[in-house]
């Protein structure tokens, strides 16, 4: 089996290839599937998609106009998040990625959690970039069989295996949102 580096790597190289053509198709496909049913709660947890992701923008709309208030994360030190509602104007960090104003809101307010990576295996493994954010956000909060968040990754079709090169430290999904199908895993 390949490393997290290797399949990041890879992953990286594959989402630079895509055009803007390539991604709004990708985006429909995203807006095409039922999230009224997958958030049945007020609140839902998403993110700004960075150059090469899965957009997430018109995702974001289309959540707020159904009633959701959406909550975007926050980088933190410690790489901690901390989470805002993604109203009004958005501040870029040091590291080029738009957030909100903190709230007191957290992900275990939301009924669902659409979580960025760079695959998603078939198994609820994750792989990110690397960095432990999300996993420690995900340890903080309760699993949805114990009232928590339905824990949704978000990827392209293609990046969607049956595993991904993961750690006992690395949390596990519920599920997986591509421009194709939505996934959900049984345990």
């Amino acid at each position: 089996m390949e490393t997290k580096d290797e399949a990041r790597a890879k992953s990286l190289t594959s989402r630079g290839k895509r055009d803007a053509a390539q991604l709004q198709q990708e985006e429909w496909g995203i807006l095409s599937h039922d999230f009224e049913r997958l958030c049945p709660g007020k609140y839902v947890t998403c993110y700004v998609s960075m150059d090469g992701e899965p957009p997430t923008e018109k995702l974001r709309e289309f959540l707020k106009s159904k009633g959701k208030t959406v909550l975007l994360p926050i980088m933190k030190p410690k790489r901690t998040l901390a989470w805002g509602i993604d109203e009004g104007e958005l501040i870029t960090n040091n590291y080029g990625v738009a957030e909100p104003k903190e709230s007191h809101l957290t992900p275990a307010d939301a009924s669902l959690m659409i979580i960025p990576a760079l695959r998603a295996g078939r198994d609820g493994t994750r792989l990110g970039r690397g960095a432990g954010y999300y996993d420690r956000a995900l340890a903080a909060t309760p699993l949805s069989i114990d009232g928590g968040p339905m824990r949704m990754v978000l990827v392209f079709d293609d990046e969607l295996t049956n595993s991904v090169p993961h750690e006992e430290h690395d949390q596990l999904m519920d599920g997986v949102i591509t421009p194709d199908e939505i996934l959900l895993i049984k345990k």
